[in-house]
């Protein structure tokens, strides 16, 4: 038999989705195809390479059900809202091992995998805000952002929730739930005139993690965060001499951190130093979280 790239996709597809990319073989996918395991690597150099096809292909069919849905619908905004996330569940649910678990595969270094993850977010974020705006309006403008990433959040919470508990969570009733959280909290924000916390840069951000230049920005938050540190050393209230020895430390830790290849285990345990201090211990987090970050 002669398998075409279609038919490699299609079995490589159905074995992820039953079993996993960790627990799916090139030759389980080759012995599916009736194919020599030799012949799948005609195609795809890597069973990395398949994922990201079989990933795309099964994001793009969800946004084209999703849209699908969006169109033919007669209900409330909100009644639609509900209907989109019960979708969601569902498809997310049935396909897990594709659409789930890649957040926490090894191979979320690989550089073509980076690339369409940032584009399945921006597509994803972009679908959260068409929808939220459809449902609470313009009144949600001056703290959309905040809105859009508390949405996901939640999403992103409750459907660990519901694939992992051993009580199974009704679908339909967690999408009331979130819907009517999302309510109060719409409500709330519009009461106090609340203009959020992020901006559209937050977004930017978020979704091109990982590319050369979001490590160009890192490297700026980081040089902000530091500097934070170092100016509240320099207006520390507890002594002198305590003054001088975490100056110290901040220094080898400023050191540290511009080298090429800064010592992880050094700066943990800088980090750890500094951290004791009540005053410190945000922002040295912080600058640990963006320096250490993979």
């Amino acid at each position: 038999m002669s398998a075409t790239k279609q038919d490699i996709i299609h079995s490589a597809s159905k074995m992820f989705k039953e079993k996993g990319f960790l627990e799916t073989s090139i030759q389980e996918i080759a012995k599916d195809c009736s194919i020599a395991k030799g012949s799948v690597y005609k195609y795809f150099q890597s069973k990395e390479d398949l994922l990201c096809v079989v990933f795309d292909e099964c994001q793009t069919v969800y946004f084209d059900r999703a849209e699908r849905l969006k169109k033919t619908e007669t209900a409330t905004p909100k009644e639609r809202l509900v209907h989109q996330i019960v979708f969601r569940f569902q498809y997310f649910i049935e396909y897990h091992h594709i659409m789930v678990d890649f957040t926490d595969l090894p191979i979320t270094q690989y550089a073509a995998f980076r690339s369409l993850r940032s584009h399945v977010r921006a597509r994803m974020m972009e679908w959260h805000r068409s929808l939220l705006l459809e449902v609470y309006g313009e009144r949600i403008k001056p703290f959309l952002w905040d809105l859009i990433f508390i949405y996901r959040a939640i999403l992103k919470d409750y459907l660990q929730r519901i694939v992992n508990e051993v009580e199974l969570l009704s679908i339909e009733d967690t999408a009331w739930f979130i819907v009517d959280k999302l309510d109060a909290l719409v409500e709330h924000m519009t009461r106090s005139g609340s203009t959020g916390l992020l901006r559209r840069s937050s977004f930017d951000k978020f979704i091109h993690s990982g590319s050369s230049g979001w490590n160009n920005e890192k490297e700026r938050i980081a040089e902000k965060m530091f500097s934070r540190v170092v100016a509240l050393l320099k207006s520390w209230p507890g002594g002198t001499a305590r003054r001088n020895e975490l100056q110290e430390i901040a220094q080898m830790l400023g050191a540290e951190i511009t080298q090429a290849q800064p010592r992880k285990p050094l700066i943990q345990a800088l980090c750890a130093y500094l951290e004791q201090e009540q005053e410190l211990r945000s922002p040295v987090i912080q600058l640990k979280q963006i320096v250490l970050e993979e």
